[in-house]
């Protein structure tokens, strides 16, 4: 839980969350009161964070950048998170109808999860390299990035290749993936708490919560020679919110960068500075 530490820093500037998922209004006392000036919000099925986005407080922290609705396979994961598509045409459509309802990025889905059912793997699902490509053109010509939920390495590359602005998650990330985040300076929002949370909720066998301890520790060790690399980092909780806890999750993710080895003035920085640079404020 929170110790205390979240503050405003960067000359006021505050801290950024660059993954989280907002379902209602109160959200928003939630992250003020956790000293967060903007949020990037990685979509929701009824598209909240567009509404938020167009309420009359808008003027004032958190700033909200929203994906709204996040685009996923039909039939594979994340339908949940927005709207699922199948067809070129249907992905067209519905970039389309982001950019005008007011969407600031396009947030999509190119792997599963991480597995408790067999540790080591990632469930099935996302988008492939041809769709991913795509999207990311056709978001292009809209003037809009492309964030990706992407879990093991052929994804984290598939997704890093065709060009989206940041990696969602990145478990089972790798040296090759992450040399190609380096190279093309890819933003990274490794969510390591978000993990540690899941398995907690889902009351996970012994051995399964093992494995997924060992992975998050593997994560921060990734975390760490990403921030050696050059490889730009944001903060980002995946909180769903409004969640009272949220002010602790925040200062655990914080906790979980300075655990992989990065000095803790820096991890200020990333958190400040690493988030306005990746929601480009």
């Amino acid at each position: 839980m929170s110790n205390g530490n979240l503050k405003q820093t960067s000359g006021g500037a505050g801290y950024i969350d660059a993954h989280v998922h907002l379902t209602h209004a109160e959200a928003l006392p939630d992250l003020a009161c956790a000293g967060i000036a903007a949020v990037r919000d990685a979509g929701t099925r009824q598209g909240v964070g567009l509404a938020l986005k167009r309420s009359p407080g808008q003027g004032s922290p958190p700033r909200i950048i929203t994906s709204g609705r996040a685009l996923s396979r039909r039939g594979g994961y994340g339908a949940f998170l927005g709207t699922p598509v199948g067809t070129r045409q249907e992905i067209a459509a519905e970039i389309l109808k982001l950019r005008n309802d007011g969407a600031d990025i396009i947030k999509i889905i190119t792997s599963g999860v991480v597995s408790f059912e067999l540790p080591g793997t990632v469930t099935a699902g996302g988008f492939g390299a041809d769709d991913v490509l795509f999207i990311v053109a056709e978001a292009g010509k809209h003037g809009l990035a492309v964030m990706a939920h992407a879990n093991g390495e052929a994804a984290i590359r598939t997704a890093a290749e065709a060009g989206v602005r940041s990696i969602e998650h990145g478990f089972f990330m790798t040296d090759a993936a992450l040399d190609i985040l380096a190279a093309r300076k890819v933003f990274w929002v490794p969510t390591a708490g978000a993990l540690r949370r899941a398995v907690e909720r889902a009351e996970a066998r012994t051995e399964v919560s093992a494995f997924i301890q060992q992975e998050i520790d593997r994560h921060l060790v990734m975390i760490g020679k990403a921030f050696r690399a050059g490889v730009p980092l944001a903060v980002g909780t995946d909180c769903v919110l409004p969640d009272r806890r949220y002010r602790g999750y925040y200062d655990d993710e914080l906790a979980l960068f300075r655990g992989a080895g990065i000095p803790a003035d820096t991890v200020e920085r990333i958190a400040c500075e690493g988030g306005r640079a990746l929601l480009q404020l």
